[in-house]
C-alpha cells in the first residue's frame, strides 16, 4: 500500500510546450495563496517526449546505448530547452509567483512519455497534488479528450488532480466560495470530502454542498421489496458521515448543505453545479459501482465532459494499492 502524503501540501504543475498552462498556473497560485504555509513546495515540470530529435535523427548514432550519450543529442537537447522550453517555464513560474505563495517554486525537466513520467515523479518525490490544464476539448460534444491528463486520471496514483475549467477567469481572480462534493459512500468520495474540508478551513467564507445521487433503478427495485435500508435512508446515512467528516475539520454546520437527488448522476451533477454556482466540483478517484470501486469510472468521465466549464478536483483515497 502507498500512503498518501498530507493533502494539499506539495504541488506539481506539469506544463506542455504549447503554452496551454496559464489557467493551471493561476489555479495553483490561488490555492497556494489560500493555503499559505501548508504548501511546502511548488514544482513546475516539463516532460520532453523527444520532439527535438525528430528532424535530426539522421545525425545521431541510433545503436543501443549511444543515443543518450552522443554529443549531438546533448547539444540538441540543450538548444531545444533554451529556445523552446525555458521561456515557457519562466512564464509559468512568473504567473504562479504573481500570487505570492509562501512555498518556493522549483522547475524540473525530464525526458520520456509525459503521463508515465509525471506519475513516476509524483511517486518518487511524494507530491500531494497535481494541477494541470485540459489540453483540448471536443468543440461539439465537450468531451474530455486530453491524452496526458487522461493518463494521469486513469492511471494508478495517490495524488489529487485539479483541472481548471474552461470558464476560469482570464485575470486569475478565482474565488473559492462554493464547493460541490459528490458523496457516494466510496473511499474516494470520503477522501474528497476531507480534502474539500481542509481547503474550507483556509477559505473561511466557503460553503460545501454535499450531493448524493440515487440510482433510479435502485429506487424502483426497493419499491418492489422490503429491503432495508431504503435507497433514501442509505443516501442520508452517507451524507451524515460526510457532514461528520467536515465538522471534525471545524467546518460549522451553517456552511454545509446536504442534497439528495435521483437520476443520471452526471446530468444531476452538471445541473446542480450550475444551480449551486459551484467554483470547484469534487469527485472521488474511486467511484462506487454495482460491482466494485473503479478508478474514475463512467460517472467521473461523464462529469469531466459535461462540466467542462467548471474547475474539477479528482481526489484519491487515503491509501491505494
Amino acid at each position: 500500500m502507498t500512503k498518501k502524503v498530507e493533502p494539499l501540501s506539495k504541488f506539481l504543475l506539469p506544463i506542455d510546450g504549447k503554452g496551454t498552462f496559464k489557467s493551471a498556473c493561476m489555479l495553483a497560485g490561488t490555492l497556494a495563496k489560500i493555503l499559505g504555509d501548508r504548501v511546502s513546495e511548488i514544482t513546475i515540470l516539463h516532460v520532453m517526449a523527444g520532439r527535438y530529435l525528430s528532424t535530426h535523427m539522421t545525425n545521431i548514432d541510433i545503436r543501443a546505448g549511444l543515443v543518450l550519450e552522443s554529443e549531438t543529442f546533448k547539444r540538441l537537447r540543450e538548444e531545444f530547452i533554451n529556445k523552446q522550453i525555458a521561456p515557457l517555464m519562466n512564464e509559468a513560474k512568473d504567473i504562479v509567483a504573481r500570487f505570492n505563495p509562501s512555498a518556493p517554486i522549483d522547475m524540473e525537466i525530464v525526458d520520456g512519455k509525459p503521463a508515465n513520467k509525471i506519475l513516476e515523479f509524483v511517486k518518487k518525490y511524494n507530491y500531494s497534488t497535481i494541477v494541470m490544464q485540459r489540453r483540448c476539448m471536443d468543440p461539439v460534444k465537450g468531451s474530455f479528450i486530453g491524452s496526458v491528463t487522461s493518463g494521469i486520471l486513469y492511471g494508478r496514483g495517490s495524488c489529487s488532480v485539479y483541472i481548471p475549467g474552461t470558464d476560469f477567469p482570464e485575470d486569475g481572480q478565482f474565488e473559492i466560495k462554493r464547493l460541490l462534493i459528490l458523496v457516494d459512500g466510496s473511499k474516494g468520495s470520503m477522501a474528497a470530502v476531507k480534502e474539500a474540508g481542509i481547503l474550507m478551513t483556509y477559505a473561511k467564507e466557503s460553503k460545501a454542498w454535499l450531493l448524493n445521487v440515487m440510482d433510479v433503478a435502485d429506487i424502483a427495485e426497493a419499491a418492489d421489496s422490503d429491503s432495508w435500508p431504503s435507497p433514501l435512508e442509505e443516501a442520508e446515512g452517507i451524507l451524515k458521515e460526510a457532514r461528520k467528516e467536515l465538522e471534525q475539520l471545524k467546518v460549522t454546520p451553517d456552511r454545509i448543505v446536504e442534497k439528495v437527488e435521483a437520476g443520471d448522476p452526471a446530468e444531476v451533477i452538471s445541473s446542480y453545479s450550475e444551480e449551486a454556482e459551484a467554483d470547484i466540483i469534487y469527485l472521488g478517484r474511486t467511484i462506487r459501482s454495482a460491482i466494485s470501486d473503479i478508478l474514475v469510472g463512467s460517472v467521473g468521465r461523464a462529469v469531466l465532459g459535461r462540466c467542462a466549464k467548471k474547475t474539477i478536483a479528482v481526489v484519491s483515497p487515503e491509501e491505494e494499492e
